[in-house]
């Protein structure tokens, strides 16, 4: 059985940048309202930028791998490719779902596979009424097979929903009409994140 300990340490941030993932465990990204600009940071983690691909991070996270490929699980089949560059869509596996059971199905899949270092599983427009048949042991089966291959996956909720997260980001920026005219790089969402200490016995 799994036990949180509840003391974690947490900071804000303006900028797209966001904090590593930690490997081997899952981390949860839910907004604090409809237009805080999570397509902003799907973009950040698929913008290709040589500039930011070798920082230096904590050996236990994993930071944004911009020469790696990684897994987009889109769990309403919600993602348009026609609005990102081809750089950016070019280290990417797309798979489109049509809901929660066979998204959680496929990243589990891709988790056993052990080939992929980020899978980033997009559930925000799943109907609430659906996330909430998902068992909880479902969530623990996922971290286990996370660990295992030690990679990072990246969980998009409409609100918080995983009880066995390591680190939790909270989108909290907002953005009007207005901003649908700009470039993705004009826009900066803010976010805070908390790390959870996760204990088992």
């Amino acid at each position: 059985m799994a036990h949180e300990a509840r003391t974690p340490s947490s900071s804000s941030s303006s900028s797209a940048h966001l904090p590593p993932f930690p490997s081997g465990a899952l981390s949860e990204l839910t907004p604090a309202s409809p237009c805080s600009g999570l397509s902003l940071i799907l973009a950040e983690i698929l913008r290709a930028d040589s500039e930011h691909a070798h920082e230096k991070n904590d050996s236990c996270a994993l930071p944004l791998l911009f020469d790696e490929p990684i897994a987009l699980i889109d769990g309403r089949n919600s993602f348009d490719p026609g609005s990102y560059d081809a750089d950016s869509c070019s280290r990417l596996l797309w798979i489109r779902c049509h809901d929660s059971k066979e998204s959680l199905r496929c990243c589990d899949l891709l988790l056993r596979d052990e080939n992929l270092p980020l899978l980033v599983l997009d559930l925000l427009l799943t109907p609430p009424k659906e996330l909430h048949l998902i068992p909880r042991s479902s969530w623990y089966r996922l971290r286990n097979l996370a660990r295992r291959a030690n990679a990072s996956v990246l969980i998009f909720t409409p609100h918080h929903l995983v009880p066995c997260a390591a680190l939790q980001i909270c989108l909290d920026s907002s953005f009007a009409l207005s901003a649908l005219k700009k470039d993705r790089h004009e826009l900066k969402p803010t976010y805070s994140h908390q790390k959870m200490a996760l204990h088992n016995s």
